[in-house]
């Protein structure tokens, strides 16, 4: 006898008989009861492996759907960290051209501003030298202006000699 029993095994089994033995009909009811019993359970068994199998197909395929997700989970964290980095070397490099070119126009303004201090400083040294000629031509006609008066009061007192010179000697 196999270890499974089924149902057609324990509705068709036979007991030798005795005296004074089990009632066979009382036993035979037993055996359909209990055939139908493991038939019922056998079904719900199968049922339940087939549920089983069903479930475990559709554990798998979570499994496999959680994977993907899992991996498509750690391609989007290394992208957004991919994406950080360029982010970070894209700024680094605005921030070191907006400092070139900050350096260039601190440069272009210190060399304008030199310019500027010594277009004031020839200026302040033309201008200090126009106000000497200025000041010497001044000086040179308030010399003549002088020399002018000296001489229009010298011709002044030359006029008026020869008319006492004239007078004394008449």
């Amino acid at each position: 006898m196999s270890s499974r029993l089924t149902a057609m095994d324990i509705e068709n089994q036979e007991f030798g008989r005795k005296l004074r033995g089990y009632d066979p009909q009382e036993v035979n009811l037993f055996l359909k009861s209990v055939a139908e019993n493991v038939e019922r359970i056998t079904l719900e068994n199968g049922e339940m492996l087939e549920e089983l199998g069903r479930l475990r197909d559709q554990m798998e395929q979570l499994r496999a759907h959680e994977k993907t997700l899992q991996e498509t989970l750690v391609s989007a964290q290394r992208m957004t960290e991919e994406m950080k980095d360029r982010a970070g070397r894209a700024g680094e490099l605005v921030v070191q051209e907006a400092r070139h070119r900050a350096d260039r126009m601190h440069a272009e303004a210190q060399s304008t501003l030199m310019r500027l201090e010594a277009d004031i400083g020839r200026a302040r040294l033309d201008r200090e030298t126009f106000e000497r000629q200025l000041r010497s031509v001044i000086e040179q006609h308030l010399t003549l202006l002088d020399m002018r008066r000296d001489a229009r009061a010298k011709l002044d007192n030359l006029r008026v000699l020869p008319n006492r010179v004239g007078s004394e000697a008449g």
